[in-house]
This record gives structure tokens, sequence and C-alpha cells, in this order.
């Protein structure tokens, strides 16, 4: 069961005590998360400092990413009292049923495959639902084409599946450097954050991109070909050129937290599309007559695997 939601007369109470909070005020600051580890918060200064901050209670959950006002409560300590606006905010399922908060104030996410372990296009579409619900610009990585026989071979059908529906989707080699300067262009004056599965080497991307910054590289299991856990703590990193890297753990599946104001279809490119199309505005493309949806998918003009994705994430709601 997923983590009891707030309600709106403790929503109400939090946003007011943060109202309460005067920014213009000589012991407050506007500060930026860097990240959020053992109970306390880094933070960032307009001035570029890093401090480290406690948290007033009763503030809800804080991510990387996240707009902050700081106190200086003397004697070189501090603590955070109030979240700003938010402009969007990436969650997940985790397996015991609690909502897990990602990242904030995101414009772009990176969704990172490899050749090994093998991509799990189920999840892939999972992250662009996400993605597009919070209106943030997916991209796929896919790393580790040394692996590959060719460069640039599409084993896993990622280029002819997600290319055509607009997607940006980019090959490279961490470890050998193929592609890198494409995929570094792509952090540009953008906010990103790299997600995937533990093992697809966002760690040895974080490094292609920020040389200087040690980060330890977790190996391949022998045993099942999954990653080990090598990140920890969600981190935000600085870029040339007004861009922000926030590197997050590795997760081993992706639940979205699915928001059910907004339709499952609105998430697949190629269905919202079509739905347009459709006899029923309320259609679901399960089997509704006049579904122009699931006339595509009979006459493949839509791929199986995006369709059956769709229902099944459908069906989880």
């Amino acid at each position: 069961m997923a983590r009891r939601r707030l309600s709106q007369q403790q929503k109400k109470r939090i946003q007011n005590a943060q109202d309460a909070v005067h920014t213009h005020s000589e012991n407050h600051l506007d500060c930026l998360v860097i990240s959020h580890h053992g109970g306390f918060i880094l933070v960032e200064t307009i001035d570029t400092r890093l401090i480290e901050c406690q948290v007033k209670s009763n503030l809800g959950v804080i991510v990387c990413g996240d707009r902050v006002i700081c106190e200086d409560t003397g004697n070189d300590e501090f603590r955070v009292v109030a979240i700003g606006p938010r402009e969007n905010l990436l969650q997940r399922i985790d397996g015991s049923g609690k909502i897990r908060s990602i990242a904030a104030n995101l414009s772009q996410l990176m969704i990172c495959l490899a050749a090994k372990p093998e991509p799990n296009l189920f999840l892939l579409d999972q992250y662009l639902l996400s993605a597009a619900q919070q209106n943030i610009n997916p991209v796929i990585v896919f790393n580790k084409t040394d692996l590959l026989s060719a460069p640039e071979e599409d084993a896993y059908q990622l280029k002819s599946i997600y290319r055509p529906l607009g997607y940006t989707v980019l090959f490279i080699s961490a470890k050998f450097g193929y592609g890198i300067d494409r995929l570094k262009s792509l952090f540009d004056h953008q906010t990103t954050v790299l997600s995937g599965v533990s093992g697809v080497g966002k760690s040895s991307i974080t490094i292609a991109l920020l040389p200087e910054i040690k980060i330890k590289i977790a190996e391949i299991s022998e045993a099942n070909e999954e990653g080990r856990h090598t990140t920890r703590t969600s981190r935000l990193y600085h870029l040339p050129n007004d861009g922000h890297l926030i590197d997050t753990p590795g997760v081993r599946g992706f639940n979205p937290l699915i928001d059910d104001s907004q339709p499952v279809g609105a998430g697949f490119r190629e269905i919202d599309e079509l739905a347009a199309q459709c006899r029923f505005s309320n259609c679901r493309h399960m089997n509704e007559p006049g579904c122009a949806v699931i006339t595509a998918a009979s006459d493949r003009e839509i791929t199986e695997s995006r369709y059956q994705h769709y229902l099944r994430l459908l069906d989880q709601l």
C-alpha cells in the first residue's frame, strides 16, 4: 500500500507556515538543494557557498533540485524552513509500496540503458510516461556500445521504435568516449536527472562529464548481470553552459507514481495522437468499438510492445 498522502488540512498548515517566512530577512537565504544525507541537507547559496542544514519539522520530503529557504540560527548553524514552489517532482513507488521522491524542478530526464544488463523496454516506457506527466523532456541514452558487434547496432530496436516517435536516442560508450561530445551538448542549459537500473553506467557517464569528480564504479554481478548499487545518495553537480546534473541511486524497477487525473495514453505519443480519431472521447483503447488505436495496433502501425505496455500500465491503476 502506498504511503498515506497528506490531507488538505495538513497541506494548508504546511503552506501557511511557509508563507509566513520572509525571504527578505537577513537571517534567511535562498538556496538550492545539492544532496540529502543522514538527516541533513547540503544546500548551495546564491553566492555558491555550500552549507549543511537541519530541516524544520513538517516540511515534507526535500529532494535534489528543490529551491529552499534556509534560516541562520546562529553559531554557524542553519535549518531549512520552507520549500519553494516546484515546477515538477519525479516520483516512483518502491517495492514495499512507498512513494519515493527522486528529484525536483527538472527540465530533462536522461534514461540510461546499456548492452549489459539487457534493456527492459517496459521499464523504459514507465520512465517515458513519468516524464510526460511531469512535463519533463526525456532523452534515451544507450551505453556500453563497445559490447555490441558495431557501435550503432540497433540490437534492441531502440532507434527503430523510439526515434520515429520523436524521442532523442543516443548511443554511447562512456568507457571509450564514443558519443560523449554529443552527450555533453545535451546538458547545456538543462537540469537533468540520470536514471536507470544499477549497472548501466550512470556513474561512468557522470565521470565522463565531470572527470574531476571521483565516483566509485560498480562491477556487474557475474551471477545475475545486475549492477551493485554504487550511488547511495542523489547528488546535484554543476556543468558548463548553465547545466546541472543530478545523479541518483540505481533502481531495479521503476513503478511511476501515475497521475490518475491524466490518461495513461497521453504518455504514449502515438496513442495520444490517434485518440482523437476514436469514436468515443473517453475511449481507453482496450476493446471499445471504433477505436483508432486498436485498429492501428492490429495493422501494426503501432509497435506491439508499446501497445502491450500501455495496457499493462492501464491495468496497474
